[in-house]
């Protein structure tokens, strides 16, 4: 089984994109689908159709660049054709990856260095550890894993090609943003279901200047990971907004468990503010004759602080105020003190900032890169003991290793052109000290563990919030997997002596928690009984499903349309006009990223995009490709434990079906109410890994 896109209308009318379950012939319906809709590539099913590598076996190491071939022959004619920034991106990972597969058994460990933009020596990159060298040959997608991402960067193009000329004639910025996605139907009157509806318009398109929308993203979008529960707020909050709005008032609403914030202090701490495109250390010959590109990008972000009250009436979270600058002169905005379109130009300046907390903390480094020293540790040790618990922990682990070995070529690379540059008002330099900042806090249970984490943030058992989706449906999935893991853990061991005294699984202990090695604080040291196991296979599931699939799978929804979450503001607030009326036309001139669709000058040594004329349109088809549906879903693993965990999945899977009917059954209530669904933690769209 297989996951596919269903295309539903949801709240508003707009159109919501699902994953639902299908069978292996859904990949060659789309394919066929493509083909008939204009698209012509040749080496696209001969890729699709190639069997899978034996992943025990190194000596594949021929058919595996066999394969390889076959993916950068497909992507080279595309990639000539089009001004997609992804497409020379994908190719040439696919070309780096062709040239350095290696034959291994045992994983090394590596340390990230610290950027030359940012050669700060307080800044010790070298405490979080990422694999070393070249990708092992076991850990290449499959050949239909890179035929799906192919053709999803191929039907994004394709979808593309019917709207641009509608973008490049919008008669202002902001219908050209609204211009980006397909039309649901077609034909007089909208008669006809639209076969290309590849990139159908997210709710967020007609709702993004809600406060009610705004807030409720902190609950139910990309990035549930920064609000928290006031406690004390004189504090945790700014003495411009206690003073603002008073301590007695706060209080009391603080003692109601109705003050609610975000603040983001990490931010705060990066110096280069604003950050240019291409910083001059990593830009040699970025220009167009070969020299340094002109320093003429520069991307502004502010470290905000939040402040939310939670109607428990209405179930519902509003926005009381927002600080941006962190001076003791520093203004509290709210609607009532804002003109209308002032206050839109605020809350821009806080999806941004938050954007950039989400894309390269929360995301890539909270699950990504944690991930991966998890998966060298027990790559290096129980499966090459061939340890029944490697059948639970491989469920884990796909795809991630040449996922995260992609994103530190593209994303985060220590290079020109960088995405992290191009995109990110922060830099990949600043970047990695934010993931830094967050690893040096890191405690394996306490940060990864649902219930922990929820409640270092004030989400304790006795504050109950129904909006919070997040916390919700993560809680019956965390508990979901709680409950497999111990009973696939019961069908290992018999004992507590017979896991003290399993010498594979304390030396996986052992490597994982090595400072030279996995160097992961607060894993157990070693085993000593089935309760700590379990409790060790639930947090890293949750890691690798749940919690990516929180943070990653809303991307569509909400970075899609640009001015809803945009990952850079062009400027900040200082040349804001005056007269309200004149900002909002401002702010889609001068603030979010251009959507410009015309051909932009090259690079000519590497033909890569070297202005931010397409950064919009990059921005689209990049989240596109980042939610592409896994082949692996938690509710479809069946045939991965026939030899083991047999009976504990068979429960596992009951649980959660349960979870799915109740998901589906309140998003039904939800879109007739005309309110967004939330189903990315519905079972059924949860890969068992992250593996996109």
């Amino acid at each position: 089984m297989v996951n596919c896109i269903c295309v539903s209308v949801g709240a508003g009318g707009r159109i919501c994109l699902n994953l639902a379950s299908a069978s292996d012939d859904e990949d060659e319906l789309e394919l066929k689908e493509y083909e008939k809709m204009g698209g012509k590539n040749e080496g696209l099913s001969k890729l699709m159709m190639m069997k899978d590598f034996d992943r025990d076996d190194e000596d594949d190491e021929e058919y595996v660049k066999e394969v390889l071939d076959t993916a950068i022959a497909t992507l080279e004619p595309e990639t000539l054709m089009s001004k997609l920034s992804i497409f020379r991106t994908a190719l040439s990972l696919f070309r780096l990856l062709r040239s350095g597969i290696r034959k291994i058994k045992v994983l090394d460990y590596d340390t990230y260095t610290n950027h030359p933009e940012e050669p700060r020596r307080d800044v010790d990159l070298s405490l979080m550890k990422m694999m070393d060298g070249a990708l092992p040959i076991n850990e290449v997608l499959s050949p239909r894993k890179l035929g799906r991402l192919i053709l999803r960067i191929l039907k994004t193009q394709l979808a593309l090609d019917t709207v641009l000329d509608d973008v490049n004639n919008a008669k202002s910025q902001e219908e050209a943003y609204k211009a980006c996605f397909t039309k649901p139907r077609i034909g007089w009157f909208g008669i006809l279901p639209n076969p290309q509806n590849f990139l159908p318009a997210p709710y967020a398109v007609d709702n993004w200047e809600k406060d009610s929308e705004f807030a409720r993203q902190f609950f139910c979008g990309t990035n549930p990971l920064m609000i928290e529960v006031a406690k004390d707020p004189e504090k945790q909050l700014s003495k411009n907004i206690v003073n603002h709005f008073g301590k007695d008032k706060l209080q009391e609403l603080t003692d109601k468990n109705q003050l609610l914030f975000v603040s983001y202090d990490d931010l705060a701490d990066l110096k280069v503010n604003p950050h240019q495109m291409f910083p001059l250390p990593m830009n040699d010959e970025s220009g167009p004759d070969g020299g340094p590109a002109p320093q003429v990008h520069p991307k502004f972000f502010y470290a905000p602080i939040v402040a939310f009250t939670y109607d428990y009436d209405k179930d519902e979270l509003d926005v009381l105020g927002i600080q941006l600058e962190r001076t003791d002169d520093a203004r509290v905005y709210t609607k009532n003190t804002c003109g209308e379109n002032e206050w839109i130009a605020v809350k821009c300046q806080v999806t941004a900032a938050d954007s950039n907390m989400h894309q390269w903390v929360n995301h890539l480094g909270k699950t990504h890169f944690t991930m991966e020293p998890h998966i060298i540790a027990s790559y290096n040790t129980l499966r090459q003991a061939r340890h029944p618990l490697y059948t639970f922990l491989r469920q884990t682990s796909r795809d991630t290793l040449v996922l995260n070995w992609a994103a530190r070529g593209s994303l985060v690379k220590y290079d020109a052109n960088a995405f992290g540059d191009y995109q990110s008002p922060v830099g990949v330099g600043q970047v990695m000290q934010l993931i830094n900042k967050m690893w040096s806090r890191y405690s394996f249970f306490e940060s990864t563990g649902l219930p922990n984490e929820l409640a270092s943030r004030g989400f304790t058992e006795d504050v109950q919030i129904p909006a919070y989706l997040y916390r919700e449906d993560g809680m019956k999935l965390w508990n979901a997997i709680g409950g497999f893991a111990t009973g696939f853990v019961d069908e290992v061991f018999d004992s507590d002596e017979a896991v003290a005294s399993d010498e594979v699984v304390q030396k996986w202990a052992k490597e994982t928690t090595d400072p030279d090695k996995g160097a992961v604080k607060g894993f157990p040291t070693s085993f000593e009984d089935k309760e700590t196991v379990a409790k060790v296979l639930q947090t890293i599931m949750w890691m690798a499903s749940g919690l990516h699939a929180a943070v990653n799978f809303p991307q569509y929804d909400e970075f899609a349309y640009v001015p809803n979450k945009p990952w850079h503001l062009r400027a900040d607030l200082s040349t804001m006009p005056e007269d309200d009326a004149e900002i909002r036309e401002w702010m889609f001139e001068n603030i979010f990223p251009h959507i410009n669709t015309d051909d932009a000058w090259l690079r000519k040594s590497t033909n890569t995009l070297v202005t931010d004329e397409h950064a919009a349109i990059d921005s689209l088809a990049m989240v596109h490709l980042l939610t592409t549906p896994s082949e692996s879903c938690l509710d479809n693993l069946s045939d991965r434990f026939e030899r083991v965990g047999t009976e504990a999945y068979d429960k596992f899977l009951k649980n959660l079906n349960v979870i799915s009917e109740e998901i589906e059954a309140r998003n039904e209530e939800a879109e007739k109410a005309n309110k967004a669904p939330y189903n990315y933690l519905n079972p059924s769209n949860v890969p068992s890994s992250i593996d996109i």
